[in-house]
């Protein structure tokens, strides 16, 4: 906190240095030329400290300039995008591995990939430096490890962000400041609406079941199948919110088509899809009986 405090501090102080010399007014009178010389040669404390402004100053754009100009000083910024019905693996250079899920992406530079930004859903396995933790960034979460495995699903359209850790200790950094340690078996639910966390225990079977390509229901709120199916095809249901308290059990395969999905569930679980437009539909039917 010092050392932040500090640093605003100096930034403040140097903004200031450089707004006084881009505008104090240059005197052309002769006189009073040789009056600010004598001034200064009394005063020597204010030139030392002035030519290490300027050294600071050049320093700065020097620094500045180098970034600006080579645009290889960052790295260049990669991202992987899953597009198919199945999920992506992907290899970073440090060893560690991810499964990408249907319809999401990772970003990171080449510089540095062990710090990355998801949008969707992935499975890390991350290889250990206690050196060098890895860091996952979402729209609302901050996750830092070392060596562990853990899923995340961070669509950009769910009601929430779920953080799930299979192994190994996993800090989550929420708005607000909120900060939490993850154990095994431990999954954090950060709320989008009203910005809150809170802890529970999950069911491997189902939260990881789409590593295989399937979405497993016990029991579980409609909600649940409902979300899977608009992050998936990128599709919207309108009313799924009016049968949230209605619970679903059955196995679906999550690489079939839309239209064999649609197809499978309305058949098995009474559940009628109707198509508003090519994006958008409604569910009816019986769905709680």
């Amino acid at each position: 906190m010092k050392h932040k405090k500090d640093k605003d501090l100096s930034e403040a102080h140097f903004d200031e240095l450089i707004h006084k010399a881009w505008n104090k007014p240059v005197k052309s009178n002769s006189v009073k030329l040789w009056q600010r010389i004598d001034k200064s040669t009394k005063k020597p404390n204010y030139v030392f400290w002035k030519s290490i402004a300027a050294v600071l100053l050049i320093a700065l754009l020097t620094t500045a300039s180098l970034t600006i100009f080579n645009p290889d000083a960052s790295g260049k910024m990669v991202e992987v995008i899953n597009t198919g019905r199945t999920p992506k693996e992907v290899l970073l250079d440090d060893g560690s591995k991810i499964l990408l899920n249907r319809n999401s992406s990772i970003s990171y530079s080449t510089k540095n990939t062990r710090t990355l930004k998801l949008n969707g859903e992935a499975f890390f396995e991350v290889k250990k430096d206690d050196n060098k933790p890895f860091i996952v960034n979402t729209a609302e979460l901050n996750l830092r490890v070392l060596g562990t495995s853990f899923n995340v699903n961070a669509y950009k359209n769910a009601k929430e962000t779920l953080v799930s850790l299979v192994e190994g200790k996993l800090k989550v950094t929420a708005l607000k400041h909120q900060e939490k340690y993850l154990s095994p078996g431990e999954e954090l639910v950060f709320n989008k609406e009203n910005k809150r966390i809170h802890l529970n225990t999950f069911n491997s079977n189902s939260v990881l079941a789409w590593k295989s390509s399937l979405i497993k229901c016990n029991n579980t709120s409609l909600d649940f199948l409902m979300d899977r199916l608009e992050n998936y095809y990128n599709i919207k249901i309108d009313n799924k919110t009016d049968f949230s308290n209605c619970v679903i059990s059955g196995e679906f395969r999550s690489d079939l088509s839309l239209a064999e999905i649609i197809e499978i569930i309305s058949f098995s679980h009474n559940i009628e899809f109707k198509a508003l437009n090519e994006k958008e539909y409604k569910i009816e039917g019986n769905i709680c009986e």
